[in-house]
């Protein structure tokens, strides 16, 4: 059977939503960066989902992602119709015998409109790149890049000076170009400066995903973007000498651009990431850099610059006094951080009921009862998870004890006499949030309770005197059951919702079957 490769998974999630869905005849709202999409459901029109280029985020549901998780729950598609759909009917290519004719890209005006095929390539015959014409002035760019969006005049003219940077002649359109280091054009994106209309932006056909639009300094400072008005809206902000450090804009969140350009500069041993403060971007930044540190570089040269607003132009909007987007924080790393206070303010009340039953219980069995406790709290998650009970209220309690406990485990195998037990507890807690990655953490929970299954297996191999081996177990389950406590804070009820309406639905459907059979009978009978 033949398989999406990953390339062609990255391919489809950088698909530009908002295009894709004005094309598909959905009804988008622009409201200055962003999109709102405006749909209806059966409780009536809704407009909580915003979409930014390849990004989306449902605000009521505190669900998001890129296109191909859009596909598969706004519109119901399965993973294979998704990837059809974005690829433009793109079939998989693992497993896939090869054929000439059919490994050649086609190239439509379809794709050329939301620049799927031509912005990343799948190792085969590329389309040809050509660089759109020049037109012989740049009013419209210098009027929007500074007027519109607040960029210094002398930052506009070094890249214009610099040839990345110019006004198309047909439509007067902006063009961000990607160099290669020898300043070779290889990539490029075309950015409307028709800001309070329809919002254009797309990249240019046979562009090389692999090349983004940048900077190069002889300093071994790089600072990392997701957009070139972002890049520029930085330097804007820092006001400085900022020639000789390297700045670099990914036109989205892939990896590629910042990888080929370290591959290029040597010089580079300081990385800064200045994505956006969003979900997408948070996320991001927590994948990139364990891509850099599986690559070599070292965890502490790797750094994080946040705007005090949603991104660097918004930033730079606020300080000209125009209403800007507030930077939006994670919901699971918020979910998490409420988590870990809660627990660390259960523990800190010695005198209540939990605390009293947890310490008498310790007593009496000592470890054995932290073991012994985690097992019964998960059977009875377990079954929890099986009756899809609306109410989530018992499940967190039962996962909340696992965390609790698993985290007095770690406590206890690692026990330092020189500080209190609660100073411990809040510690080792601190160090599984300062861990957690929302970009590794996108299993539902039934996968979570397997997940915790084959850890309750394992333990049953372990001694309780095998100190290293039992640390370990008890790491995972708080692990784990954090992650499990965060899943139900923000998106189980979702998941519970799309269930019990599909049972329901089915339900329905089958009553619907049984009653067309009946009236047949009766007809027949008749």
């Amino acid at each position: 059977m033949a398989l999406y490769t990953q390339e062609q998974i990255d391919k489809a999630n950088q698909t530009n939503l908002e295009e894709f869905l004005q094309q598909k005849g959905e009804r988008l709202r622009k409201t200055g960066s962003e999109s709102v999409l405006i749909y209806k459901d059966s409780t009536g029109e809704h407009d909580s989902i915003s979409v930014r280029r390849n990004r989306w985020y449902d605000h009521k549901n505190m669900r998001g992602g890129y296109p191909l998780k859009f596909m598969q729950e706004f519109y119901g598609m399965n993973f294979r119709t998704a990837m059809q759909e974005l690829l433009n009917g793109e079939e998989p290519e693992l497993g896939r015998k090869k054929n000439t004719e059919q490994e050649k890209p086609k190239v439509s005006e379809e794709t050329e409109v939301n620049g799927n095929t031509a912005k990343c390539e799948d190792g085969t015959k590329k389309s040809e790149f050509k660089l759109p014409e020049k037109d012989s002035n740049m009013k419209r760019l210098f009027a929007y890049l500074l007027q519109t969006r607040f960029l210094s005049k002398d930052v506009v003219k070094s890249f214009v000076e610099q040839k990345t940077l110019y006004q198309e002649k047909e439509h007067g359109n902006v063009v961000f170009v990607g160099t290669d280091k020898e300043d070779v054009p290889k990539s490029a994106c075309k950015k409307s400066t028709a800001e309070q209309t329809k919002s254009f932006r797309m990249t240019v056909t046979g562009s090389d995903c692999k090349y983004g639009f940048c900077w190069r300094g002889e300093n071994t400072k790089l600072y990392v973007f997701e957009a070139a008005i972002d890049l520029m809206s930085f330097i804007t902000w820092r006001n400085d000498e900022w020639k000789a450090d390297s700045f670099l804009a990914l036109d989205g969140l892939s990896p590629k651009p910042l990888l080929q350009f370290l591959e290029e500069q040597k010089n580079i041993h300081e990385i800064f990431l200045c994505l956006d403060y969003d979900a997408a971007g948070i996320e991001a930044c927590d994948k990139l850099k364990d891509i850099l540190i599986e690559k070599g570089y070292e965890a502490e040269k790797i750094k994080r610059e946040y705007p005090l607003y949603k991104d660097w132009n918004e930033q730079l909007k606020a300080e000209h006094g125009v209403e800007a987007i507030l930077p939006q924080s994670h919901p699971k790393k918020t979910a998490y951080h409420v988590a870990v206070r809660k627990l660390g303010i259960m523990n800190a009340n010695t005198e209540s009921p939990y605390m009293k039953w947890r310490r008498q219980e310790y007593e009496k069995s000592g470890i054995h009862f932290y073991l012994e406790q985690i097992k019964r709290d998960f059977k009875q998650a377990e079954k929890l998870v099986k009756k899809r009970e609306a109410d989530t209220k018992p499940l967190l309690a039962s996962i909340l004890r696992m965390a609790d406990l698993s985290i007095c485990l770690i406590c206890e195998v690692k026990r330092d006499d020189n500080l209190p037990e609660l100073t411990m507890y809040q510690t080792t807690i601190q160090e599984l949030e300062k861990a957690y990655k929302p970009y590794l953490d996108k299993a539902r929970m039934d996968r979570r309770i397997q997940e915790m299954k084959e850890e309750m297996e394992h333990l049953k191999t372990l001694a309780v005197q095998d100190q290293p081996s039992l640390f370990v177990w008890a790491k995972n389950m708080a692990d784990m059951a954090m992650r499990a406590i965060i899943y139900v804070e923000t998106e189980y009820p979702q998941e519970l919702e799309r269930k019990n309406s599909f049972t329901e639905q089915k339900m329905e459907e089958q009553k619907t079957e049984l009653d067309s059979a009946e009236q047949m009978e009766l007809q027949m009978g008749g």
